[in-house]
């Protein structure tokens, strides 16, 4: 992957979509002043507003875009559930009366039965209609019988046009072209006693095709951007492998399952170091899967380029895998070495140095690292979603932390412990911190990890 061209697609698509935003809040501030609403009404809708202006600015990020199909339909779920809260928890918040709290548990109620009922019998591609139409069905019962404020309702159609478009994994200006004839029957309906001025339809129409038109364009980007990754990673795959497109497909979807399987099939003793490393090396092929699978996703690809951002000098990637970073860490120029177990992950990385021609150290054991090291250390040393697979965390902390050059940084993942879908993530009680500054080195934390409340996964350390 060049992440040359990812860092310009991100940065274009965040000035594209500061644009999109700017001009919906606008937009939306003149229909306000011609809605004639309560104040709890242009409350409600300034936080609906907000909340898809927010929901916009992620969209160049790829969103629900993944090789495992699986995910895409999670994630649609998983927004879901936030909007059922949110719904919930502000609208109980805005609700002036028992009508308006029945109104909004009642809302809530339906979106969470929608969401459940999508978990158990709905396919990806058929999601943007199925939730399209439930939205629907429920604002046109609000609005129809009153139950909220025509510039409600507007919020509310413009949030579920943005949803509905942004898991649409065809054809989304055509898909957005639908959602606008059905919403432009709904738009000019308002419940008994409801009589807003008549620029109200006008600027709502535009709003509405604005926010929708916004969407589509951001989408169909990074509906390409993402094409364009998936076909580089999927030709380097089947020319390393031989394995057809269809095999590659399944491999990405399902390797992760046949990972969590065979780990409890085998059942090893996790202090037994050995025994580890054989059996990543067995699995290694599985690992290259879902590894490059993993690599396509937007927040991995945003998560390399904040990583590479601290590469200086000689670089050293511990548990390479694929060597994603460490093959970019190379075409940037530094003294790059990969190290991970010799299997059929590190012999893929090594086919992808030799098709980039690049200049890339391959070692595989640590007595070779350590000799590699005791001639010319390293300026970064890199370990990313790989101490949580190893038994001795403290050990190998303080080993990364011996190769290091005065001044040189590590960066390093906070191991996640055992989950359902990683059971091979072991469960360490180790103070990472405590390791390291007794081995010289010094923690950097951002303003915001240090905040009370932020869950830090990522570690940087600099040796005196």
């Amino acid at each position: 992957m060049n992440y040359a061209e990812q860092q310009t697609y991100l940065a274009q698509g965040r000035i594209a979509a500061i644009a999109w935003i700017t001009a919906s809040i606008l937009l939306a501030a003149f229909t306000t002043r011609s809605a004639h609403a309560s104040l709890r009404s242009n409350i409600a809708f300034a936080l609906v507003i907000a909340a898809t202006a927010v929901s916009l600015a992620y969209t160049p990020d790829y969103l629900h875009l993944s090789v495992n199909l699986e995910k895409r339909l999670r994630w649609a779920i998983k927004i879901r559930w936030r909007v059922a809260i949110a719904v919930l928890v502000a609208g109980l918040a805005l609700a002036s009366n028992w009508a308006g709290i029945a109104t909004v548990v009642t809302a809530a109620a339906w979106v969470t039965a929608t969401n459940l009922l999508a978990g158990k019998v709905l396919e990806s591609w058929l999601s943007p209609a199925y939730f399209w139409i439930t939205d629907f069905l429920l604002l046109a019962l609000l609005l129809l019988f009153g139950l909220c404020s025509p510039l409600v309702g507007l919020g509310l159609l413009v949030a579920s046009a943005h949803l509905s478009i942004v898991i649409c994994e065809r054809l989304p200006f055509a898909w957005s072209a639908m959602v606008s004839a059905s919403a432009a029957v709904l738009l000019p309906v308002s419940g008994p006693g409801v009589h807003p001025d008549r620029e109200f339809w006008p600027a709502a129409i535009v709003l509405f095709v604005a926010a929708v038109g916004g969407t589509a364009w951001l989408v169909t980007r990074a509906q390409q951007r993402n094409s364009q990754n998936v076909q580089v990673a999927l030709r380097e795959l089947m020319e390393f492998t031989g394995y057809s497109a269809e095999k590659i497909w399944h491999l990405w979807s399902e390797s992760d399952k046949i990972l969590a399987q065979n780990w409890v099939q085998a059942a090893l003793d996790e202090n037994d170091a050995a025994a580890l490393a054989e059996w990543y090396r067995q699995n290694s092929e599985l690992y290259m899967f879902a590894i490059s699978g993993y690599n396509l996703d937007y927040k991995r690809i945003r998560s390399n380029l904040n990583v590479l951002r601290f590469g200086r000098g000689a670089c050293l990637d511990y548990g390479a895998g694929n060597g994603e970073v460490i093959l970019e860490l190379a075409r940037r120029g530094h003294p790059a070495t990969y190290y991970d177990v010799d299997g059929v992950s590190a012999k893929f990385a090594q086919h992808r140095c030799r098709r980039r021609g690049l200049e890339v150290k391959f070692l595989h054991s640590r007595e070779s690292l350590a000799e590699s090291a005791s001639q010319a250390r390293f300026d970064t040393v890199f370990s990313l979603d790989v101490l949580e697979h190893l038994p001795d965390l403290a050990g190998e902390l303080a080993f990364l932390a011996g190769l290091l050059n005065p001044g040189g940084l590590m960066l390093f993942d906070v191991p996640a412990g055992t989950t359902k879908s990683h059971p091979m993530h072991l469960n360490h009680h180790v103070n990472v911190g405590d390791v390291l500054r007794a081995r010289g080195l010094l923690e950097k934390r951002t303003m915001w990890q240090k905040l009370p409340f932020v869950k830090q996964e990522k570690y940087l350390f600099v040796a005196h």
